[in-house]
């Protein structure tokens, strides 16, 4: 059961990853600049992406590596920021207890807080009780 949710957490990361497409930020809408600019005023320089119907700002904020994905209205829907391997709760490190994490993020989306582990170029997702989750 665990393998066949980490399965799918992979797969879900996969297609997220391959919808997406730069954008140059004169391209974006103006919605979209305004409910950035108003979150993070003064925030340069900023990567775009476009994922499906959603724009994806990637950026450095207070010294720590951030993705922020915005709807076509400009509201804020996930916010994931860089931490340290240590700074993952408990529960998530003890889930992946012998595997080798190169990277690690928390996300909030939903008003739910959730961790990405990077283990073996794979992303893996757990809520915040340490449960692997196959969609955020």
């Amino acid at each position: 059961m665990k393998r066949t949710l980490l399965m799918a957490a992979f797969v879900a990361a996969t297609l997220t990853g391959a919808n997406a497409q730069k954008v140059n930020a004169d391209k974006l809408p103006k919605a979209v600049k305004e409910g950035f600019a108003k979150q993070y005023p003064h925030t340069k320089p900023v990567k775009w992406d476009k994922e499906n119907a959603d724009y994806e700002a990637s950026f450095k904020h207070e010294g720590k590596e951030l993705s922020v994905v915005l709807n076509a209205k400009g509201e804020v829907q996930e916010v994931e920021t860089e931490i340290k391997v240590s700074a993952l709760p408990a529960s998530v490190q003890e889930a992946l207890k012998g595997k080798k994490i190169k990277e690690a993020a928390e996300i909030k989306k939903g008003g739910k807080t959730y961790y990405e582990a990077e283990v073996k170029g794979k992303d893996l997702f757990f809520d915040a009780g340490g449960k692997a989750v196959a969609k955020i």
